[in-house]
C-alpha cells in the first residue's frame, strides 16, 4: 500500500528568433530532456513492482506572426510535447477511493505520450487591453493514458479501474475569445464601466485502441475531453470609487470519465453549469474589501453509464453517482503599504 519513487529530470535549451523583417516575426527552438522515472513497491501477492524509465525526449517548437496591420496579425505554431505518468498510475497495487467508491489499480507497464501540437490563429487589439481572436488547433497523441475499468470486478457496488496507454489519438477544433470594454459604445459613464469576457472551443477527438479494442469501439472519444467549452463573464470598474465586481459563466459538454469494456459500458461525466460572483470594494487609501460566491448554481455532479450502447445518454441509461459540490463563500480584507 506504498511505494518511494524519484524522478529526475535534466534539460537544455537552445532557440533562436527573427525580429520583425517587414511584417514577419519567425522564432523557435528544440528542448532535449533527460527524465528518470524510478518507483519500488509491492505487489499484492508478495511480489515486487520496479519502474526505471530513463527517457530521452527532443522538443522541437517554432512560432511565426505576421502583422496584418499595427493591432491585427496571424499566428501559426507547431511543437512537441510530453504527458509523463504520475507515479500514482504507475504505482502497481490497488487503493481504495473513498469519495467514489472505487478502487484504483496503477500500471507499472505505463508509457509516457507524445503529443504533436499545430495552432494558427488571428488575433485583433483594439486597445492594449482589449483582444478579439478566433483559432483553429490539432493534436495528435501517441500512447494517451487512459483510465479503464477493470471487468469482473468489485462488489457491493464498488467499480475497479486501472491505466494503460491507447495506441493513437487526435483531437481537432476551433476556439474563439473576446475581452471588451463597453467604454467605445457608451462612453464613461456607468455602462461604459462595463465590459465583457467571452472564450469558447468546439474539439473533436478520435482515439484509436489498435488491438487493445476488447468490448469497444475501435475508435471513440479521448477520455476527459469533453466536445465544447464555454466561459463566459460581465464585469466592471469604477476606478473613482475603487469598487469593482464580476460575474463568471462555466460549461463544458459530456466527458469521458472512465473507459468500459464488456458488461461494463462507458461512464461519463455529464454537463454541469457553474457562475461565480466576486466584489472587490476599496477602503480608503490602504484596505481592500473581497468578497466571493463560488458555484452559486450548485448542480449536482453526475456520472451516468451508457447502459443501452447507443451513445445518447438518456432516459435508457443509469445514473451511477450524483453529488453536490457546495458553495464556497469567502471574505477577506487586505492592506496595501
Amino acid at each position: 500500500d506504498r511505494y518511494e519513487a524519484a524522478n529526475t529530470l535534466m534539460a537544455g535549451y537552445a532557440g533562436a528568433s527573427i525580429g520583425n523583417t517587414g511584417h514577419w516575426s519567425v522564432s523557435g527552438g528544440v528542448r532535449v530532456e533527460h527524465n528518470r522515472q524510478q518507483l519500488t513497491s509491492a505487489r499484492f501477492g508478495g511480489g515486487r513492482g520496479l519502474v526505471d524509465n530513463p527517457i530521452v525526449s527532443i522538443l522541437p517548437s517554432i512560432n511565426a506572426s505576421f502583422d496584418i496591420t499595427t493591432r491585427s496579425l496571424v499566428r501559426v505554431a507547431w511543437s512537441n510535447t510530453v504527458n509523463r505518468p504520475e507515479f500514482r498510475e504507475l504505482a502497481p497495487f490497488a487503493f481504495y477511493d473513498f469519495s467514489l467508491n472505487n478502487v484504483l489499480y496503477g500500471n507499472d507497464s505505463l508509457d509516457i505520450a507524445k503529443v504533436m501540437n499545430i495552432d494558427a490563429r488571428w488575433e485583433f487589439y483594439p486597445t492594449a487591453n482589449e483582444v478579439v481572436s478566433a483559432g483553429l488547433f490539432y493534436k495528435r497523441f501517441v500512447d494517451p493514458i487512459e483510465m479503464y475499468f477493470v471487468p469482473g470486478t468489485g462488489s457491493g457496488g464498488t467499480r475497479n479501474f486501472t491505466y494503460d496507454n491507447a495506441d493513437l489519438a487526435q483531437s481537432y477544433g476551433v476556439e474563439v475569445e473576446v475581452r471588451r470594454s463597453l467604454t467605445s459604445l457608451f462612453g464613461d459613464g456607468y455602462l461604459g464601466r462595463f465590459g465583457v469576457l467571452l472564450n469558447g472551443a468546439y474539439i473533436l477527438t478520435t482515439v484509436d485502441l489498435g488491438e487493445k479494442a476488447v468490448g469497444q469501439e475501435q475508435q471513440r472519444p479521448l477520455m476527459g475531453q469533453s466536445p465544447y467549452v464555454v466561459n463566459a463573464g460581465i464585469y466592471y470598474q469604477d476606478s473613482e470609487h475603487k469598487l469593482q465586481y464580476n460575474i463568471l459563466y462555466n460549461v463544458m459538454g459530456r466527458r469521458l470519465f472512465a473507459v468500459g469494456t464488456f458488461g461494463t459500458p462507458d461512464l461519463y461525466e455529464m454537463p454541469r453549469h457553474a457562475l461565480d460572483v466576486t466584489l472587490t470594494k476599496g477602503l480608503g487609501k490602504h484596505f481592500e474589501l473581497k468578497v466571493s460566491v463560488q458555484d452559486i448554481l450548485n448542480q449536482r455532479v453526475r456520472l451516468v453509464q451508457d447502459s443501452d450502447g447507443n451513445e445518447k445518454l438518456n432516459g435508457g441509461d443509469e445514473e451511477i453517482m450524483s453529488y453536490r459540490r457546495g458553495q464556497v463563500f469567502s471574505a477577506g480584507i487586505s492592506f496595501k503599504f
